[in-house]
């Protein structure tokens, strides 16, 4: 190769450096951009005790996972018509040691996002129940189909099953009942959608050992209708959650639930009784414990007379509860005197003393402010709060259950104190308190 011709080879290859250099800097700075303000999630939504370890079931986006691989899928906004990657939030099951190392994680996959809600073991392996964007569809109408899942002792998914009755369906928890799983959740319309059905709200549903559906049930509006919690009792079931806006309901369902496909009244007749507690806050009765056959159901209880012009109460909420007994009698109202607006979302009963979990000050959060979680101890006998064990330094700190795990009391939930211009990294805790 002569002079000339070697001059021209090796500006070629100049031109070519620079240009795959661009490139490279151009999708770096994409990288960058596309990952910019992102919120890292991994959130622990429930906890049980195994022999070796811990299970938990949450929502994650696996992004240091050595075990599931980070996902984005293509999004078009419809309103800007902008196309963009979004980091999939997916369901999360881990198995963990006593000295909470991780062990393996798994999840349902899926292209879109989903989240555990509860996990509960059986003889060989672990039920875990959530919700899951099923279609692209789904994404701007903010709906989801329920799903339950079984996962073998070594995280291996066994079986799926999902689950929808109106346009948007999630499961938030499940118990055993001999060889059946009773799971409880919602199903309610879309947003702005309309119609008269009157098998949605509050959604109870029995499975067999491999996921095959037994009976269902529900009681509540099409729009906001849901169930929160469950208790077993020998007759039946007691749920508990919201109706309407501002009403907490209580429900006691028959052991043999199952709803005729030719019922079409508002309350099915496998309901052995209702009750409706019209001042709570929007989310109703969030859990409930059951104590010498009275049933304690917390929330946000209203505690304003004031009315506006048109003579409407004008809500003021404090965090407590509402007694009824185990037959659906009202009992009393319990007030805690905390600052407005507060909410229990969890409560634990220890045999001696209540403990709840409060998020404080809901409305800013809302609004985009951090939120923060109290822990409550509460006397029966003073009817009072004599304790409180708060958590500082953190961002965001957000108690999503209470549980009583060997004897130990464990709060479950989500934290982060670190945040930059790329967003916050939101850690799972589930941690010993007492």
């Amino acid at each position: 190769m002569d002079n000339k011709k070697k001059k021209k080879f090796e500006k070629i290859m100049i031109v070519c450096l620079i240009i795959i250099m661009i490139e490279l800097g151009i999708m770096a700075i994409m990288k960058i951009v596309r990952e910019r303000k992102i919120d890292r999630i991994n959130e622990v939504k429930d906890v049980i005790k195994i022999d070796d370890g811990y299970i938990t079931v949450g929502i994650s986006d696996f992004h240091k996972s050595k075990f599931i691989n980070e996902k984005y899928y293509d999004y078009t906004n419809t309103v800007s018509k902008e196309k963009m990657s979004i980091i999939t939030t997916q369901a999360r099951i881990a198995k963990y040691s006593n000295s909470k190392e991780l062990i393996w994680e798994n999840t349902f996959e899926n292209k879109y996002d989903g989240t555990f809600y509860d996990v509960l073991e059986v003889d060989d392996g672990y039920i875990a129940v959530g919700s899951f964007v099923k279609e692209y569809k789904q994404i701007d109408a903010n709906t989801r189909d329920a799903l339950i899942v079984k996962y073998d002792k070594n995280g291996k998914m066994l079986w799926n099953n999902t689950y929808s009755v109106l346009s948007d369906t999630e499961f938030y928890k499940v118990i055993q009942d001999e060889d059946k799983y009773i799971v409880i959740g919602q199903s309610i319309y879309e947003n702005m959608e309309m119609g008269t059905h009157t098998i949605g709200g509050g959604i109870i549903v029995s499975y067999d050992s491999e996921g095959n559906e037994l009976s269902h049930n529900n009681y509540g509006g099409n729009k906001s209708g849901i169930f929160n919690d469950i208790i077993k009792v020998d007759d039946g079931y007691i749920v508990c959650g919201k109706d309407a806006a501002n009403y907490g309901i209580v429900v006691k369902f028959s052991k043999d639930f199952n709803r005729d496909e030719n019922d079409t009244s508002l309350i099915s007749r496998k309901v052995l009784w209702e009750r409706t507690y019209a001042n709570t806050d929007t989310f109703g009765f969030t859990s409930m414990a059951l104590i010498d056959r009275n049933l304690y159901l917390m929330g946000a209880v209203n505690i304003s007379n004031e009315k506006n012009d048109k003579g409407d109460t004008i809500f003021k909420y404090d965090a407590g509860f509402v007694v009824y007994n185990i037959d659906g009698k009202y009992l009393d109202k319990f007030e805690l005197g905390e600052d407005v607006h507060n909410r229990i979302t969890s409560v634990l009963y220890d045999g001696n003393f209540l403990y709840m979990s409060m998020l404080l000050d809901v409305d800013t959060y809302y609004d985009g402010g951090k939120r923060n979680s109290v822990i409550l101890k509460y006397d029966l006998n003073d009817k009072k709060v004599i304790d409180r064990i708060t958590f500082e330094g953190n961002n965001n700190f957000v108690i999503n259950k209470l549980e009583n795990i060997d004897n130990k009391k464990m709060y479950i939930g989500t934290s982060n104190n670190h945040c930059t211009f790329r967003g916050c990294d939101y850690e799972n805790i589930f941690e010993y308190f007492e």
